[in-house]
């Protein structure tokens, strides 16, 4: 039986994978990164927040995308970088939201300090330090940048675990609620039609 070593499978034209894309961001001095396409959705600048239902320290707010309530987190109170959300209309004013997947469906926004970049690093290049296959590619690494600095591979599980995802659900839920509720007491609505006040 013959076995190609993967230089000989390399010099025949078959091409190494490329290593998903990255997006790269900083989060107060130190730079980290989240697979974009498979997690990051999208970079975009914060929209007008509406108050959570009860105040959580990583919590900056909510707002509506479509018909779904979306939760902003701040990565930087996670990641021990401040100790209360950042919620001040002026001060949400340049930080960038990554609206990401989560996992089991459903999205969340992380606040970021600033977006950076998006890599695509090579499969098998010195550059993904201790590289291997995860389940989310490079989790857990380090990953060196062009410009010699390096980003700490992130995992949405880590950001975001089963037990602080019913968490938030619950308080979105509550928070659905009292829109709701109102909604029905604003000037423009009508009165039950059995009377009651």
């Amino acid at each position: 039986m013959d076995h190609a070593s993967p230089q000989q499978v390399a010099a025949c034209g078959q091409v190494r994978p490329e290593a998903p894309p990255v997006m790269v961001f900083r989060v107060g001095e130190r730079q980290y990164g989240l697979p974009a396409g498979l997690v990051v959705r999208e970079c975009m600048p914060v929209p007008a927040l509406r108050a959570p239902m009860v105040a959580v320290a990583h919590v900056s707010g909510w707002f509506r995308l479509g018909a779904e309530m979306v939760a902003v987190l701040d990565l930087g109170v996670l990641l021990g970088v401040r100790a209360h959300a950042v919620r001040a209309p002026l001060d949400l004013l340049y930080r960038p939201l990554l609206l990401c997947n989560q996992p089991g469906g459903g999205c969340v926004a992380l606040l970021v300090d600033a977006a950076l970049d998006v890599i695509r690093p090579q499969k098998g290049r010195a550059g993904m330090v201790d590289a291997g296959a995860t389940e989310a590619e490079g989790a857990g690494q380090e990953l060196e940048l062009g410009d010699g600095s390096i980003a700490f591979m992130l995992r949405m599980t880590d950001i975001l675990d089963d037990d602080e995802r019913m968490r938030l659900d619950s308080l979105l839920e509550r928070s659905r609620a009292r829109a709701a509720l109102w909604a029905q007491t604003g000037p423009d609505a009508t009165p039950p039609a059995d009377g009651a006040p």
